[in-house]
């Protein structure tokens, strides 16, 4: 299945980067990204349990092509891991996500490479452990959706070397949990979740 997904995520990226050569080949603009996830969960909160703000990580690949002087479109792939920290009666636990994220973004460039970030993602789950203190991990997968859409707001900055610097907000739309699911009879994990994820990454343009 995480075989199936990683490969629906790079055929899109590669439908996208055909498109962009076929708007202006020569401007087309391939570029790696990586960078630091500061996440969390918004919505619905279990009784009894505080929620903290998880550190990850994102890496990926992205295409620019211009189709104004100060506007251009941003398709990328990104594997991003992400999720929350849950502290109840004094233990901890982690809930880890990882995700093929697919954003297409529009950027508008103000000035001097400075530029403003927008666009939609759909985000595939690939993976979602609960790590908690003194008891084995457990595959969450079952109990989340596979799917995942959402909004990316941010800025960046664009370096004559084509060095790329970003600041984002991915604010998720869906709620990610099987309503259908439950940990079990007592906790259940059928929540309204939403992914919370800010986002500082460099790249670089080739």
């Amino acid at each position: 299945m995480k075989k199936l997904v990683l490969s629906a995520a790079i055929a899109i990226f590669g439908l996208m980067s055909v498109e962009a050569q076929n708007v202006n080949t020569e401007a087309l603009q391939l570029g790696v990204r990586a960078g630091y996830n500061l996440s969390n969960l918004n919505g619905d909160k279990i009784q009894g349990v505080d929620t903290k703000s998880l550190s990850g990580f994102h890496i990926g690949l992205f295409t620019e092509f211009p189709v104004a002087p100060r506007f251009s479109i941003q398709p990328e792939v990104i594997y991003s891991t992400q999720g929350s920290k849950f502290e109840a009666l004094g233990k901890e636990a982690d809930l880890r996500l990882q995700y093929i994220n697919v954003p297409v973004l529009a950027k508008v460039y103000l000035a001097n490479g400075f530029n403003l970030q927008a666009g939609p993602q759909i985000g595939f789950l690939t993976g979602a452990d609960w790590k908690e203190d003194g008891a084995n991990d457990v595959d969450a997968t079952d109990y989340l959706k596979g799917t995942d859409f959402g909004l990316l707001l941010g800025a960046g900055y664009k370096l004559a070397q084509g060095v790329t610097i970003d600041a984002r907000y991915n604010m998720g739309l869906s709620n990610i949990t099987d309503e259908d699911a439950s940990w079990d009879e007592n906790v259940g994990i059928n929540q309204d979740w939403k992914n919370g994820v800010f986002q500082i990454g460099i790249g670089y343009q080739f």
